[in-house]
């Protein structure tokens, strides 16, 4: 498969999340779902490295980053995410990967062992998001999906606001993202990280407790009625920052 722009716009909203960004237009990540091969995961992973090291010779701007799910029964697959860039900063970027050639060392050593590409924008919510400016080591990230339904999205706004809005007043104690999905459907995400596997458990009665004790269990149960009202369905899984197979920033 030819892809001229693979990693010149990879990117599930996963961090980077956190509000250090000088433009105020660079509010998208870029995100590149890749399904592996049935038998060819180490083969991709060994051509992967490979690449990246063609990447780092070439003096790639972009820090990339590589995720893995360990939850769930979609497992053969990556994510690979830069955040954040503007709509401009992709046709630099563009130009950049086309002198470097890193489609034709992608095509040439990686694809391969690919089935199947899938490629999003995610528009970063940085006004909802509560995100450390400096990375503490986040190795894990709870990604909760939800389909919006059609003519909703003013609503879940709303609500999505409200929800954040207390937790910054409140101080609740985890880290959180937002971000909206561009192409694909009228998807929503929620990320939430954790420094390792016993970081997920969170503190006890969750979020729920926390907002009940802001303003009170009967506001707090139609709050989350009304949210789940205007979804089709969610989806959660548990993503690890694959270390050995991302780029330094």
């Amino acid at each position: 498969m030819r892809l001229i722009l693979i990693l010149a716009a990879l990117a599930v909203a996963l961090p980077v999340f956190a509000d250090n960004h000088m433009d105020p237009d660079a509010d998208l990540a870029d995100a590149w779902y890749i399904v592996v091969k049935d038998g060819h995961h180490e083969e991709f992973e060994a051509a992967f490295k490979d690449h990246l090291k063609y990447r780092k010779k070439k003096r790639d701007p972009r820090p990339w980053k590589t995720y893995a799910p360990i939850i769930g029964s979609d497992l053969n697959h990556y994510v690979i995410r830069h955040c954040c860039v503007s709509w401009a900063d992709m046709d630099s970027y563009r130009e950049w990967a086309q002198k470097a050639k890193t489609g034709d060392h992608w095509d040439e050593n990686v694809d391969p062992h690919v089935a199947k590409y899938k490629h999003y924008m995610h528009k970063i919510d940085f006004e909802n998001n509560s995100w450390p400016e400096d990375d503490p080591g986040y190795q894990l990230f709870g990604v909760t999906r939800w389909k919006i339904k059609q003519g909703h999205g003013g609503k879940v706004d709303e609500i999505k606001k409200m929800f954040s809005d207390h937790a910054k007043e409140g101080g609740w104690s985890r880290s959180w993202a937002w971000s909206s999905q561009i192409g694909g459907g009228d998807m929503m995400s929620l990320v939430t990280p954790y420094m390792n596997y016993a970081d997920i458990k969170g503190p006890a009665g969750g979020f729920g407790k926390f907002l009940a004790g802001r303003i009170g269990e009967e506001a707090t149960s139609k709050a989350f009625a009304d949210f789940g009202m205007n979804f089709h369905g969610s989806s959660y899984t548990v993503y690890r920052l694959v270390e050995d197979m991302s780029m330094k920033e």
